[in-house]
């Protein structure tokens, strides 16, 4: 009876196995098993290691180390041979063996970017293919090949090996370089508030990967074929934290929440940019009739007016809209979220249930936050102040900020006589430096003296007094005679002085103190919350068409044209004719006939960036991080920006 079993299931899985080779004869191995010598042929093997025995996921394992049995084999490790050959003979005996007793004996294998390959066992691995098994255990062997940085697959596998050489992940993989590097940040933040959890780093991943993996195959999505499991992962833990020992039901709830997220991961959806002008950001006037909507606004911010200067810009702007719409708006105002108890997501939850028609979180420390109520509240526009985020479904506003820094530079390149100019920047809310600012502010000093440069002083912490000093005599000290210094905004004597004043542009001595203020540089919010509040309230949703589910996520690029932020020259000091070029060029922003970063533009290694004539879109600026040509660094940051909450 087990031999008729046996036979039966031979010819069976000869079958599958011959269909195999039949639909892929046009590949590359020709439906035939994958050889890892084949594979491997060219590239430089560095190391081989040990990883001991482990159970292997069986969908992992793609061919065998050696061409000798690859013929033997169809590309799904169905059998080929005759039923009456030695190798048929063979394959029946371990199929009856694994029917009364199971395989026993573990296989051993050679792992090569996270595939696997059989030394020995690869009727076992048959068998088990055919029976439907999951995993196999077996003796792993790592193999390590060169690095290549040109290679993808090969970069993902060194950020593990980077990590531990040793460590052994099941069927953790990616398609995404840095996801890796996120995971094991994630795992570390969640261990450290977690000291109960005392297994080693693998042993932790392991278990949340496979719960996670199970979960994310039983919600079935669509739209994500580009996604791997580890990288769902990642995406996940951002919006819901870390799912350690999490319940399956909750796990594929939240993952079929988070559907729009893992697409925009993914690629399949896209985030588009609506960059703002004075045309776009016109308020139409509300017009007078016997009822109108009444809308329900709730804003937080992550502090409180009286110790930062940005939640206080926003303020000022919030408190004169409901001024003006006060019958029809109501406002709901919640400070200082990052300190709640529960954290930014618990406060966030708690404005949500209050059923405001838009949640406006007006900083991006509150970014994961807000994508979370957004997935799980899509009738909720939410609309989160952050520059734009590619990989993230969220809705997004800020201003264009280049406009601003770019006619700095221009005013800056007319006042200075050394031709050296400072510029004080920042990595604000603790991300890393962006350069589209600073390449702004040299551009348009170039295009007032060709020959001009640009000295690039990252402060460390924006509210030091003593690093401000120190930034503005080593800029001094490189020969700059003119400054882009920034305010601290959580400074209460700046905030008393210049409590609209973002930044200013000085004259320097040759000590670093500052002589006279050129201009004074500030925002307005005003007009980005009447735009949306007005059209809200009379019905109109021209910025908002595209709500957080509905369609691709949205940033709103607001531009110098719209009033949001503007550039304050100090007349009696410039003079006249420093005056007038500064209108002219603040004109040709205003009324879009000047991009500031209209190519040919060259970076420090005299590579050309922008090509003739091209004008990048905003999230290709978002991406930049070159410097231009006239640029000197005199300060590298180190590879992870401090924290902070500063604008800009």
């Amino acid at each position: 009876m087990a031999e008729n079993d046996s036979r039966s299931a031979y010819l069976a899985a000869r079958k599958l196995g011959r269909k195999y080779v039949s639909e892929h004869a046009g590949e590359k191995d020709k439906g035939y098993l994958r050889v890892l010598e084949d594979n491997i042929r060219g590239v430089e093997i560095l190391a081989e290691i040990n990883l001991g025995f482990h159970e292997i996921p069986l969908n992992r394992i793609a061919g065998t180390r050696t061409a000798a049995r690859s013929n033997s084999f169809a590309g799904n490790f169905m059998p080929l041979l005759g039923d009456d050959t030695e190798f048929a003979i063979k394959w029946k005996k371990v199929y009856e063996s694994q029917l009364v007793e199971g395989i026993r004996e573990p296989i051993k294998v050679y792992e090569y970017i996270n595939r696997y390959y059989v030394l020995e066992g690869n009727k076992r691995v048959s068998i088990l293919k055919y029976v439907g098994a999951a995993s196999v255990y077996g003796n792993i062997i790592r193999l390590l090949p060169e690095r290549d940085e040109s290679n993808d697959d090969i970069s993902i596998f060194y950020e593990m090996l980077d990590y531990d050489k040793k460590m052994y992940f099941e069927g953790l993989w990616f398609h995404r370089r840095g996801s890796f590097t996120r995971l094991i940040a994630q795992t570390e933040k969640y261990r450290s508030g977690h000291p109960e959890v005392t297994e080693p780093v693998e042993d932790t991943i392991n278990s949340t990967y496979r719960r996670f993996r199970k979960a994310f195959r039983e919600a079935k999505l669509e739209g994500i074929e580009q996604l791997t499991a580890g990288d769902a992962l990642v995406e996940y833990t951002q919006i819901f934290g870390y799912p350690y020992g999490a319940e399956q039901r909750e796990l594929v709830r939240n993952i079929r929440k988070a559907k729009a997220q893992f697409q925009v991961a993914a690629g399949s959806r896209k985030r588009d940019t609506m960059e703002v002008n004075a045309a776009a950001a016109e308020v139409q006037p509300v017009r007078p009739r016997l009822r109108r909507s009444q809308v329900r606004a709730a804003f937080a911010f992550d502090d409180d007016p009286s110790v930062s200067l940005f939640t206080h810009w926003h303020c000022l702007g919030i408190d004169r809209i409901e001024k003006k719409y006060r019958n029809n708006l109501v406002v709901e105002r919640m400070f200082n979220v990052n300190r709640h108890p529960g954290g930014a997501y618990e406060a966030l939850k708690e404005l949500a249930a209050r059923k405001p028609d838009v949640l406006f979180t007006t900083s991006p420390t509150m970014s994961d936050a807000s994508l979370r109520i957004a997935l799980e509240n899509p009738e909720l526009i939410v609309l989160n102040c952050d520059r734009p985020r590619e990989g993230k479904n969220l809705n997004t506003y800020f201003s264009k900020m280049f406009d601003m820094t770019f006619l700095c530079g221009v005013l800056a390149g007319a006042m200075s006589r050394s031709g050296v100019i400072g510029y004080m920047n920042y990595a604000a809310w603790g991300e890393k430096k962006t350069t589209y600012e600073i390449n702004a502010f040299a551009l348009g000093a170039r295009l007032i003296n060709p020959r001009a440069r640009t000295l690039d002083y990252t402060l460390r912490g924006i509210n030091s007094w003593k690093e401000h000093d120190l930034a503005r005599q080593t800029m001094a000290e490189h020969g700059a005679d003119v400054a882009f210094c920034r305010h601290s905004p959580d400074n209460p004597l700046d905030r008393q002085a210049f409590p609209e004043i973002y930044a200013q542009l000085y004259g320097l001595s040759p000590e670093g103190f500052t002589l006279e203020s050129y201009a004074g540089a500030s925002f307005d919010w005003e007009c980005f919350y009447d735009k949306v509040i007005s059209d809200a309230i009379e019905g109109r949703t021209s910025l908002l068409e595209s709500r957080h589910i509905g369609g691709n996520p949205i940033h709103f690029g607001w531009g110098m044209s719209t009033g949001i932020m503007d550039i304050y020259p100090v007349n009696n000091v410039i003079g006249e004719r420093p005056e007038r070029l500064l209108n002219i060029f603040r004109d040709l922003v205003r009324e879009d006939r000047l991009n500031p970063f209209e190519g040919p533009v060259w970076d420090t290694d005299g590579l050309l960036r922008i090509d003739k004539g091209v004008q990048p879109p905003l999230l290709e600026l978002q991406r930049m991080t070159w410097l231009e040509s006239s640029v000197e660094e005199l300060n590298p940051l180190p590879e992870e920006a401090p924290a902070g909450n500063a604008a800009g």
